[in-house]
């Protein structure tokens, strides 16, 4: 039996051990980086700036100002969203938009992933000799298709039963297809074809885990970038020693007088690769930054990319044996994917032309977990309507940590993120991305404040924005940064287009006197003293419907003040 040269001993050998111990070593990485950016955020926060803003510039009156009391009443109505029938009925074009677009983009990404499946099957059978057989096509295409179910996931399943439909649809045809197959070849076996997929497509799905926990998903991509780099140098530097044993012995004496011995300069030659190569790691990271900048790629298509890629090269190591070559036929996949995928969103879904709707998001920053879900389940489809504003809070970090946030944190220049004062937020409100991405996906633009310039920040994004969701699960007298943020937009923005959640962690009681508190007391200059306001509340729990309830809620306000216009292509 002949020897396997040392290009296909690296191929199939180093590549996979590197591959994999740079996912395995990201994964705790990725959640202390997590853990130390979202501690220096609370740190900064918690500081006053050193340019206290003016608040006549921003507030036409004092807040605390004793005004005329009005006499108009407020209306508190609420509404369960388990019990919410009339949804299907009132649903306008933007709910119909913001449910549709995710699976429309999903289309999109099948017809990638399809692609992909398409050159790595014809790749397998190509390398093995094998003749093209239709079945037998079709189960290495299925088989070759998996991350379609991850990248569906990702995009476009919100419920539960959704994720478990897609799962049951790709068994199913797995099924299907691995009987057929069974019946005509009797020399094959279910066994046979079970480990085929295991062997396939487990071992990427593992490390891939990086990618899809939610607390890491952010920063994943790039941390496994950078590791896979810098570990490329260390094995690299000891396979040049490795075959350049003048090297080696030269490497070894000066070791060796170091005092190092021979464990001791293995160890140093691994961390010189390292090093060096982490720099280019790090230049790797500054191009995604100024690329995701320039808006060639966002938050999903990094984590997207990071899929398809690792998924094809992973594929492609074990069709190595038949000929170095073959390493390639995965990044060829992977290039077919991405031109259909961007082919797709500009000439079958382009990016809509039609004006953006603005979102801001308000919270009790105690929520955590409860927090992030929702947030993940309404922006999912938002982001296709318009851009979203929030105030960066300990609940939502790790879920709003853009590129260039994440390397300023790095750099140690986080606190150039941070509104110190009227100017830093002038220029960070005219900065603010309201434009779609290739995708057609808009950007969430996250506002870092300190405890003197959260104040006059939620000013400015409560007029620049169209509708205001405020989730106030847990609302309670200790909440007094959301009681003051209550009477914000009670004072300044039209309550037709604020939309408020609660549960049963929600103080209700109190609730409702902060805000009879607030409308009776309002400011002479409030849009709402011009007659009756109603305050909509819709109650939330668990279910999937909820979320749609919520969503047709916020729609419902951003059309009823601010009519949009929407082309029937887009729906």
């Amino acid at each position: 039996m002949s020897t396997p040269d040392p290009t296909t001993l690296a191929l199939t050998g180093q590549l996979p051990f590197i591959l994999s111990v740079s996912a395995i070593l990201a994964l705790p990485i990725s959640f202390l980086l997590i853990r130390l950016y979202r501690r220096s955020v609370l740190k900064r926060m918690s500081l006053r700036s050193e340019k206290p803003a003016d608040k006549s510039k921003y507030f036409s009156s004092d807040p605390t100002e004793n005004v005329e009391k009005t006499s108009y009443p407020l209306k508190l109505i609420t509404v369960d969203a388990s019990n919410n029938k009339d949804e299907a009925n009132r649903a306008g074009m933007l709910f119909r938009k913001a449910c549709s677009s995710p699976w429309r983009a999903a289309f999109i990404y099948l017809a990638g992933g399809s692609a992909f499946a398409v050159v790595m099957t014809v790749a397998f059978l190509r390398s093995s000799h094998n003749e093209m057989l239709p079945f037998r096509f079709l189960v290495l295409f299925w088989v070759y298709a998996w991350p379609l179910i991850l990248t569906l996931y990702l995009v476009a399943a919100t419920g539960l039963r959704t994720k478990m439909l897609l799962v049951a649809a790709y068994i199913t045809g797995f099924t299907i297809f691995g009987s057929v197959v069974l019946a005509r070849s009797p020399d094959s076996s279910a066994t046979q074809l079970i480990v085929l997929w295991l062997s396939t497509n487990l071992p990427a799905t593992v490390l891939l885990l990086v990618f899809l926990l939610r607390k890491v998903r952010a920063v994943g991509p790039m941390v496994v970038t950078f590791m896979i780099l810098a570990l490329t140098g260390s094995n690299l530097l000891l396979s040049i020693m490795d075959r350049r044993q003048e090297l080696l012995r030269g490497a070894a004496e000066i070791g060796f007088s170091l005092g190092l011995g021979g464990i001791g300069t293995f160890w140093a030659l691994s961390a010189i690769g390292f090093l060096v190569f982490a720099m280019l790691g790090w230049l790797a990271l500054q191009w995604i930054r100024r690329r995701y900048q320039a808006k060639a790629v966002n938050d999903q298509s990094l984590i997207l990319d990071s899929l398809w890629l690792l998924f094809g090269i992973s594929y492609s190591v074990g069709l190595v044996f038949q000929g170095p070559l073959w390493i390639l036929s995965g990044v060829a996949a992977f290039a077919v994917y991405k031109t259909t995928v961007l082919f797709g969103f500009r000439t079958i879904a382009p990016a809509d032309s039609t004006q953006a709707v603005s979102l801001l998001i308000l919270r009790v920053f105690s929520l955590g977990k409860r927090s992030e879900d929702l947030f993940d389940a309404i922006t999912r489809h938002w982001r296709y309507l318009g851009h979203i504003q929030l105030i960066t809070g300990p609940d939502l970090v790790a879920a709003t940590v853009e590129p260039h946030e994440f390397l300023a944190f790095l750099s140690g220049k986080l606190d150039q993120q941070f509104i110190d004062g009227p100017e830093a937020l002038a220029q960070r409100l005219s900065g603010m991305d309201s434009e779609p991405d290739f995708d057609g996906r808009y950007r969430v633009n996250d506002f870092f404040c300190h405890d003197d310039t959260w104040r006059i920040t939620l000013d400015q994004l409560v007029d620049k924005s169209d509708v205001v969701l405020m989730d106030l699960r847990g609302f309670s007298p200790q909440n007094a940064g959301c009681v003051y943020e209550v009477q914000e937009l009670v004072n300044s923005a039209l309550l037709s287009r604020v939309v408020m959640t609660t549960d049963d962690t929600t103080d209700a009681d109190f609730l409702e006197k902060t805000l009879t508190d607030a409308w009776t007391g309002m400011r002479f200059d409030s849009p709402n003293r011009s007659g009756p306001g109603e305050v909509r509340i819709i109650r939330l729990n668990d279910s999937s419907k909820a979320i749609f309830s919520l969503l047709e809620m916020i729609c419902s306000a951003a059309e009823t003040t601010q009519p949009v216009q929407i082309s029937a292509s887009t729906v």
